[in-house]
């Protein structure tokens, strides 16, 4: 989305065309916003390289029992690399017991809820 602040508009840095870019997001819920980066990307004569994301909830994709995630590399043939996913999460909390093993629990029905198969 176009940003009002700091640089403004939907690119930020230099110029795109005739180059290869790489999306670095926060999280990818339904693959919404990367579908529209990889629009821009195209629009300006540039090659998606591939995207980065902080973190994969591991969240069922708009169009299939696929993830978000697996929906965007088999649409688009981009490879996809979460620095940690939702299992990461899970286990790290799961492994510290007390509150934070509570917490796992409740993850754990959030994934049942939306997850991928």
């Amino acid at each position: 989305e176009a940003k009002d602040h700091g640089e403004g508009g939907s690119i930020v840095g230099a110029a795109l065309k005739g180059r290869r870019i790489l999306v670095v997001d926060d999280v990818i819920t339904a693959g919404t916003a990367i579908r529209e980066s990889m629009d821009i990307i195209r629009s300006a004569e540039a090659t998606l390289a591939g995207v980065v994301v902080a973190i994969d909830r591991q969240e069922r994709g708009r169009d299939s029992s696929l993830s978000a995630i697996q929906e965007i590399e088999r649409q688009h043939g981009t490879p996809v690399v979460a620095v940690v996913t939702l299992d990461n999460v899970v286990e790290y909390l799961q492994e510290q017991g007390g509150e934070l093993g509570a917490m796992a629990g409740a993850m754990e029905e959030y994934r049942r809820e939306y997850g991928a198969a």
